[in-house]
Order: C-alpha cells, then structure tokens, then sequence
C-alpha cells in the first residue's frame, strides 16, 4: 500500500510537471501564433503597397504616353501650321520694294517662329525626359524596398510557421503524455482501490473470526468451570464416602462438600494474525472460588 502511495504521489508531480509544460507551451504557442498574424499583417499591407506603387507606375507610364503622344501632335500641328504659312506667301507673292527695308523679313520671323516652337519643344522633351526618369527611378526604389520589406517578412513568417509547428509537436507529446500519465494514474487509483477492498475485507474476516474465537472460548471456559465444578464436587463426595468407610464421624454428605472450596483460575489468550503474522496479543485471568 506504502508503495502505491508513493506512487500515486510521483505520478501526481509528473502530471503537473506535464501541465505545467503544456501550459508553457500554450502560452509559447500563442505569442508565435500573435507574431505570425502581426507578420502576415505586415506582408499584406507591404502586398498592398506593392500593388498601388504598380498602379501608380501603371499611370504614370500611362501619362508619360500621353504626353510624348502631346508632343507629336504639337510637333505635327508646328509643321503644319508652318507649311500654311509658307504657302499664304507663296501664294500672296509679296514683293518687297526698295522702301521696304524698314519692313520685317517674314522668312526672318518665320524662321525664328520655328526656332523657338524648336525651342518649346526640345525644352518639354527634355523636362518630360527628366521627370519620366525621375519617376521611373522612384518607382524603382519603391519597388525594391518594397520588395526586400516582402522578402524579409516571406522570411520572418516561414521561421514563425516553422516555430509555430515545432511547439505544435511539442505541445501534442505534452498532451499524450498528459493523458498516459493521467490513466496510469486512474489504473493505479482502481488498483490500489481493489486492494484496500481485499485487505478491509481480510480484515472483517479476521475480525469475525476473533470473535468467534472470543466467543468460543468464553464458552469453553464456561464449560471447563461447569465440569471443574462437578470434579470437586464429585471429588468431595468421594472423599466423603472413604472417610465414612473409615469410621470417621457422622457426618451428612452436605457439611462435607460445603466445608470444601473450589478456586478456579482461568487464563484467557487472545491472539491476532494477519497473513499469518502475529500483529498483537492480550491476556486476561479470571479467578472464582467455589464452595
């Protein structure tokens, strides 16, 4: 019994040492699982600044079309409105006469209106060039940052992932053994239960039998003073009767047995085994005396 208590005892610390090893695990398990939503959280929105720097480089690859199509038609609108002017003069036939030295060269403005429509439009060509590139570059940078940002947190989520399923399988060996220890515990309890049953019945019976025993002999003992009782008696009477034949006095057969006493002394032992051990004993001594 000793032993299946002490047993029971180490089964109950391994099984709070197991709960308290699931209980870490537990709280292990759920600030993986907190850093995993707070990573994927970050991932989504690093996918959804991905995504709008892709918009934004979509419109303005959209606008810098746009413009270089602007461009092409303002160059196409410059040549031809040159080319109505030219044929107005050709068609006017101006002639210029002496006088008209002090007149302005219409070749001369015309020229120098192409030179500066020229001018214009090397400028937005050159300003458009600059500002596309310098788009261009910035979207670029988004894009990378964006992209190591998204190859970092892809990196954080898979280690957190990997954690998250180690202390998973962690978390599932402290349950098994949890529940094995639990039953081995239960296993004990109704086996040390069935063992206390035998042993307290053991020990009804022998409780039974003592006193039986008891029993017993306060009846044997009864009976040997009954018969102790009797032998005096009869003894008395023999004596009695020899004396008379002797031709002693006269005397009755009742003033000899009354003068005689009778002292009974009786010794009760009383014994208890279990298993076939002696575990305790007592004596009691009763004494009569019997006239």
């Amino acid at each position: 019994i000793l032993d299946m208590i002490k047993g029971n005892a180490h089964l109950a610390i391994a099984l709070d040492n197991a709960q308290l090893a699931s209980e870490d695990f537990r709280v292990k398990m759920e600030y993986e699982m907190s850093m995993r939503l707070t990573v994927e959280a970050d991932v989504a929105r690093l996918r959804k600044l991905l995504d709008d720097t892709n918009v934004i480089r979509l419109h303005l690859e959209s606008d810098i079309e746009s413009l270089k199509e602007e461009l092409i038609t303002l160059k196409k609108n410059h040549e031809m409105d040159v080319a109505a002017l030219r044929d107005q003069i050709t068609q006017v036939g101006v002639h210029v006469d002496v006088d008209a030295a002090k007149g302005q060269d219409l070749a001369k403005i015309m020229e120098e209106m192409r030179a500066k429509y020229e001018r214009i439009a090397l400028k937005n060509q050159q300003e458009l060039k600059v500002w596309h590139e310098s788009q261009i570059t910035e979207v670029q940078v988004q894009v990378t940052e964006s992209s190591s940002a998204l190859k970092e947190a892809t990196t954080v989520m898979s280690e957190t992932r990997r954690k998250h399923q180690a202390l998973d399988i962690e978390l599932q060996s402290a349950l098994s053994l949890k529940a094995s220890l639990e039953a081995t515990l239960r296993d004990l309890e109704m086996r040390y239960n069935i063992e206390l049953e035998r042993y307290n019945a053991i020990i009804l019976r022998f409780q039974d039998e003592l006193t039986q025993i008891r029993a017993d002999i306060q009846q044997n003992t009864r009976e040997y003073e009954l018969l102790l009782n009797i032998k005096v008696k009869l003894e008395a009477e023999i004596a009695e009767y020899r004396r008379l034949l002797d031709g002693g006095a006269d005397l009755k057969l009742e003033d000899a047995v009354d003068k005689k006493t009778a002292q009974t002394k009786v010794e009760i032992v009383s014994q208890t085994f279990v298993d076939g051990k002696l575990v305790s004993e007592s004596k009691d001594i009763k004494t009569s005396e019997k006239k």
